[in-house]
C-alpha cells in the first residue's frame, strides 16, 4: 500500500522572496553575448541566438562543451505548449514515466529508475525542486509560464548541481525584471480536443520600472484543460488476475459488472492558476538584489486512467478520482560585482503538497476477494518543504585564462507522505470495529552540506583543461508507522543514515577555429542510499519475499554511482547556415536503486538491482537558408543490467526500465513576407520514441480454481509510437496569431499500462487538439 501516495492543499499567497538566477558574467562578459531576441521578435531560434547557463555563467550554447539542449521562449508558447512532456519528445536521450502533471519520472540517457530518490534534477533558476517521489507524487512541473528558456543537461551535474543529477539536470529559467521597458505581454487561447471538449486559457505579465534603480515584473495565468476520458455506469471490469478456468485450459478472466454508478463525461478535465512577482533592486551598479515568487495551484477532477477493455477511452470507477498539487518557490538572489569576482547568494524556500484521491475497490480486491463489492477510497497526502542557501563566488572575465567558481551549499528538507485506505462497511463485515483496512505515515528527513569548484584553464590557444569537484555531507532519518488490518496491526520502523563523499568531473575542449568545438569528459554521478523502515506485520508479506529469496526486507539500501564518459563535438558551417552536433557516451552504473513491488501484499520496498552498461550517441542538425528552416535530430541508447542482486528481479541482460532504444524527431519551419511587416511561419514536427521496458517481471500471478498459476506479463513493454504536430503562426510586430494541430494523427498510445488493480488500465497521450492562440504586446 506504501507504494501509493499523495497530496495537501495549496497555502495561501505570503510574503517571501524567491529568485531569478542573475548570471555570473561582468558587464563586459556579458557585452560579448548575443542578446536573447525579443518576444515580438522570436521565431525559431537557432543554437547560434542562445544563451544558456548551464555552467552557471553565460555562454553560447555552441561554445558550451557539454551536451545541452536548449528551447527558446518562442519554442515554449508555440503550439499550446503546456509543460514540460509537450516539448520532452522533442529532445533526443530524454524520456519519462507518468503523463499527467507532476506524477513523471524523467530519466535522461538511460540513468532510469523507479525507486522515491530521483536521477535527474528539476530546477527553477537555480533552485531545486527535488523531493522524495512515490507513486501519488512524481517531479514538480511548473507550467510555461513568462520563462526565457529550458535547458536540459545531459550526463551526471553533480559538481555544480548536486547528487541527485546524476543522469542529468533540467532547468527552467525565468524570464528577470528588465530595467528601462515598460511592457505588458498578454496571451490567449482556445482549443478542441477530439473525443473531448473545449479548453482555453490567458496570462498577463507586467514589466515595470518602478525608478532607475527598482523594476517589478509580475503575472498571472490561467489555463483550463478539457477532458476526454468518461467514466460509466456499471461496466464491465474484466479481472485479469483471476481466472475462471485453469490449466491446461486457457485462461478465462472473470468479467463481472464494476458495481459503478459513477456517470461523468470528460471526466479528466483540470485547471492550473500559476502566479509569479520578481523585484529588481539595484542600490548601485555592483549590487542586484531579486527578490521573487513562483506559486502554481493545479486541479484535475479525475484521473486520467481510461480501462483498455472499454472502447472511446472509456473507465467505470466507483468513486471521484482529484488530484491538487500546489508548488510555491520563493527565493531572494543577490549578486555583488567586486572588480574581478561576482559574488552570488541564493537562499530559497520550496513548499509543494499533493492531495491524491483514488479508488481502491478494484485494488483491494486484488488482496481480498471478498470484498470486491466493497467501496474503498484511498485517500494520500504528501508534502514537502525545503530551505537551501548557496554561497559562491565566480571569476568575472570570460577572456581570462582561468576561470573559476567555487561555492558552500546547505539544504535542509522534510518530506512526509500520509496515506488511508478505508473499505466502506468492512468493520461490521470482519467484525474489527473500524472500515480502516490501512494507515501508513512516513516522515523523512534530509540535511545536507557540500563545497564545491569549478576551474577551466587554458593550456594553449584554443584547448581548456576542466577540473571539477564537490564534497558532500548528508544526514537522513526516516520515520514510519502503519496500522490497519491489511497492515498486520500496529508498526513503527525507523531508520537513519549518514554519507559524504567527493563527485569529481574531469573534461578537455579544443576550438578548432571559430565555430568548430571537440570535447571530452569523465564525470561522477551519486545517489544516496537510505533505510527501509518497513512498517508492515513481518508475516503479511512472506510469500512474496519468499519468491525473491528474501525471509525479511532488507534493512536499507546502498547508494549508488556511476560514471560516464563522454566525447562530442559542435560545428557550424555555411556561416552558421549549417549546425552540426553529435556526442557518443558509456556509463558504468552500480548498485542501482530500485523500487521492489509485492505484488501479494501489496507493499513496496528499494532495494539495489546491481548494475548497468549503457552506450549510446546523439546526433542533431539544423539547416536555414532563406526562409527555410529544416532540423533533425536522434539518439541511440543501449542500457542494460550488467549485474543482478538477491532479492530483486531484475535479470542480468534486461534494458534499463523506461529507456527508449532510439528518439528521433525532425521538424520544418518556413517563414514568408506577407507584406506590411506581417510574416507568415508554416511549420510541421515529427516525433518518434521506440519501444521501452516498463517492469522487470516477465510474468504475474493468476488465481484459478486450482490455485495460484503464472501468466505472461503483458504490460512489460511500452510500444513505440509517434506524433505529428502541424502549426502556423501570423506575426504583426505587435500581434502574433498562433494556429496549431497537435497530435495530428490522435495517436493513443497505452502509456503507464499495468493490471495492478486486476483491471487493465492504462493513460494516453491528449487526442487531437485543434486551436488558437493570440498573443499581445503592449
Amino acid at each position: 500500500m506504501r507504494h501509493h501516495l499523495h497530496g495537501t492543499a495549496w497555502t495561501a499567497l505570503a510574503l517571501a522572496t524567491i529568485g531569478s538566477t542573475v548570471p555570473l558574467a561582468s558587464a563586459r562578459a556579458q557585452a560579448q553575448l548575443p542578446e536573447p531576441p525579443r518576444p515580438q521578435e522570436e521565431g525559431a531560434a537557432s543554437p547560434d541566438e542562445i544563451v544558456v547557463t548551464a555552467r552557471k555563467r553565460n555562454e553560447r550554447l555552441q561554445d558550451a562543451p557539454l551536451s545541452v539542449n536548449a528551447l527558446s521562449a518562442a519554442e515554449l508558447r508555440q503550439g499550446n505548449v503546456r509543460d514540460f512532456k509537450d516539448v520532452l519528445r522533442k529532445v533526443p536521450g530524454v524520456s519519462f514515466s507518468g503523463a499527467e502533471l507532476g506524477q513523471s519520472r524523467y530519466s535522461i540517457r538511460g540513468v532510469s529508475t523507479t525507486s522515491p530518490s530521483p536521477t535527474v534534477g528539476i530546477y527553477l533558476d537555480d533552485i531545486s525542486l527535488l523531493g522524495a517521489t512515490n507513486a501519488f507524487s512524481g517531479a514538480a512541473d511548473p507550467v510555461f509560464f513568462d520563462f526565457g528558456r529550458v535547458e536540459i543537461l545531459k550526463g551526471p551535474q553533480g559538481t555544480l548541481y548536486g547528487g541527485s543529477a546524476m543522469g542529468g539536470a533540467i532547468k527552467y529559467v525565468s524570464r528577470a525584471p528588465e530595467p528601462g521597458n515598460t511592457t505588458l505581454d498578454t496571451a490567449t487561447g482556445i482549443s478542441s480536443t477530439a473525443h473531448g471538449g473545449i479548453s482555453y486559457q490567458g496570462e498577463a505579465v507586467l514589466n515595470l520600472p518602478l525608478s532607475d534603480r527598482l523594476v517589478l515584473r509580475a503575472g498571472a495565468l490561467y489555463r483550463d484543460n478539457a477532458g476526454y476520458i468518461d467514466n460509466v455506469a456499471n461496466g464491465a471490469a474484466v479481472d485479469v488476475r483471476t481466472s475462471t478456468t485453469a490449466p491446461p485450459a486457457a485462461l478465462m478472466p472473470l468479467v463481472r459488472p464494476s458495481l459503478s454508478t459513477l456517470t461523468d463525461r470528460n471526466q479528466n478535465s483540470d485547471h492550473v492558476l500559476a502566479v509569479k512577482a520578481a523585484l529588481l533592486w539595484q542600490p548601485d551598479s555592483s549590487l542586484d538584489i531579486t527578490p521573487s515568487l513562483f506559486r502554481q495551484a493545479y486541479r484535475q477532477k479525475n484521473s486520467g486512467v481510461f480501462w483498455t477493455n472499454l472502447p472511446d477511452l472509456r473507465s467505470s470507477f466507483r468513486l471521484a478520482q482529484p488530484t491538487d498539487d500546489d508548488l510555491g518557490v520563493y527565493s531572494l538572489n543577490m549578486v555583488k560585482h567586486l572588480g574581478g569576482v561576482d559574488i552570488t547568494s541564493l537562499t530559497a524556500y520550496v513548499d509543494r503538497s499533493v492531495r491524491f484521491d483514488r479508488d481502491y475497490s478494484f485494488y483491494i480486491a486484488t488482496l481480498v476477494p471478498a470484498l470486491y463489492g466493497v467501496n474503498s477510497p484511498n485517500a494520500s497526502n504528501s508534502s514537502t518543504r525545503t530551505f537551501s542557501q548557496e554561497l559562491r563566488a565566480a571569476s568575472a572575465n570570460s577572456a581570462a585564462r582561468l576561470r573559476w567558481t567555487a561555492g558552500l551549499y546547505y539544504a535542509r528538507q522534510r518530506d512526509e507522505l500520509d496515506q488511508t485506505v478505508n473499505s466502506i462497511g468492512v468493520g461490521a463485515l470482519l467484525g474489527t470495529g473500524t472500515d480502516k483496512v490501512y494507515h501508513g505515515n512516513t516522515v523523512s528527513r534530509l540535511t545536507q552540506f557540500a563545497a564545491f569548484a569549478d576551474l577551466t584553464f587554458e593550456i594553449l590557444p584554443g584547448l581548456d583543461a576542466t577540473a571539477a569537484l564537490r564534497y558532500f555531507n548528508l544526514r537522513q532519518a526516516i520515520d514510519t508507522r502503519g496500522d490497519g488490518v491489511l497492515n498486520g496491526g500496529d508498526t513503527h520502523g525507523t531508520a537513519s543514515t549518514r554519507e559524504s563523499g567527493v563527485n569529481p568531473k574531469f573534461g578537455l575542449s579544443y576550438r578548432a577555429g571559430r565555430d568548430n568545438l571537440l570535447y571530452a569528459s569523465a564525470a561522477k554521478g551519486f545517489r544516496p542510499g537510505g533505510g527501509n523502515p518497513f512498517a508492515v506485520a513481518p508475516g503479511q508479506c512472506q510469500a512474496d519475499l519468499a519468491s525473491l529469496g528474501l525471509s525479511a526486507v532488507p534493512v536499507g539500501f546502498r547508494s549508488d554511482s556511476l560514471w560516464t564518459y563522454e566525447v562530442g563535438s559542435k560545428n557550424q558551417f555555411l556561416d552558421r547556415r549549417l549546425t552540426l552536433n553529435g556526442a557518443a557516451f558509456y556509463t558504468d552504473w552500480k548498485n542501482i536503486q530500485q523500487n521492489v513491488f509485492l505484488p501479494g501484499c501489496g507493499f513496496s520496498f528499494s532495494g539495489n538491482v546491481g548494475g548497468a552498461e549503457i552506450k549510446g550517441a546523439e546526433l542533431g542538425a539544423q539547416f536555414a537558408t532563406g526562409g527555410l528552416t529544416l532540423g533533425a535530430a536522434a539518439s541511440y541508447t543501449d542500457a542494460r543490467i550488467s549485474r543482478s542482486a538477491p532479492g530483486v528481479s531484475a535479470r542480468v541482460g534486461q534494458p534499463v526500465l523506461d529507456t527508449p532504444k532510439w528518439i528521433a524527431n525532425a521538424n520544418m519551419a518556413y517563414r514568408v513576407a506577407l507584406g506590411g511587416g506581417v510574416t507568415a511561419t508554416a511549420r510541421a514536427d515529427y516525433q518518434y520514441r521506440s519501444s521501452s521496458l516498463r517492469v522487470f517481471e516477465d510474468s504475474f500471478t493468476v488465481g484459478t480454481p486450482a490455485g495460484p498459476v503464472a501468466a505472461t506479463n503483458f504490460t512489460r513493454r511500452q510500444r513505440a509510437y509517434d506524433v505529428v504536430n502541424l502549426g502556423l503562426l501570423i506575426d504583426t510586430g505587435a500581434w502574433q496569431v498562433d494556429l496549431f494541430v497537435n497530435n495530428l494523427l490522435d495517436k493513443a498510445p497505452l502509456l503507464d499500462h499495468n493490471v495492478v488493480s486486476g483491471i487493465e488500465a492504462a493513460i494516453t497521450l491528449r487526442p487531437r487538439t485543434i486551436g488558437l492562440g493570440v498573443r499581445r504586446q503592449f
